[in-house]
């Protein structure tokens, strides 16, 4: 079996292994709290920021203060939340129903990084080397990242309607995903 393949193999076992330990509620919550607070990190943070005003003289260092500091908040009480719902359902009997989905979710969430890792790899020009080519799961893998990359620019689609998010980034954000992959 080639290299690339117990790699693959190995990321998404842990992957599952993960999702199982966790289970999908933990999980669940996990990225719904990672979503909120990049949102609130954006739409929140610059009134923040004013809390580091006696410290911090410039306005973009502020700016990313209160964004962090907000990120950080809303990912601790998430983290939290996520620690309470999941000791409430390991103590019912949907416990065994929740590792399963967390495996599931596990697995989901392997397959994507993979596919984001083909993605970088395409774009580094690994799928010109030998050990690339003799893969078996990377055309699978590749399936998956043509789909992210049909998907991806529809979700910069949506960032870009985002209220001051443009003007507060230090790259254009229309830029970041129109350059054609790598043959």
């Amino acid at each position: 079996m080639p290299v690339a393949d117990i790699v693959i193999a190995v990321a998404v076992v842990i992957s599952i292994v993960v999702g199982f330990a966790r289970g999908f509620v933990k999980e669940a919550i996990s990225v719904a709290s990672l979503l909120v607070a990049i949102w609130a990190a954006f739409n929140i943070g610059p009134h923040a920021a004013t809390l580091s005003a006696d410290w911090l003289s410039s306005s973009a260092m502020q700016l990313w203060f209160g964004r962090a500091l907000i990120f950080i908040v809303v990912l601790a009480v998430g983290g939290l939340v996520g620690w309470g719902v999941a000791k409430l359902v390991r103590l019912s009997v949907l416990s065994g129903m929740d590792r399963m989905l967390g495996m599931g979710f596990g697995f989901c969430r392997g397959v994507v990084l993979v596919a984001v890792f083909i993605i970088g790899g395409q774009y580094a020009s690994f799928d010109q080397d030998n050990w690339w080519r003799e893969s078996r799961f990377i055309p699978y893998a590749s399936q998956v990242s043509d789909w992210l990359r049909v998907m991806a620019p529809k979700g910069m689609e949506l960032l870009q309607q985002q209220p001051g998010l443009q003007q507060s980034l230090p790259m254009d954000l229309s830029q970041t995903l129109t350059r054609e992959r790598p043959e």
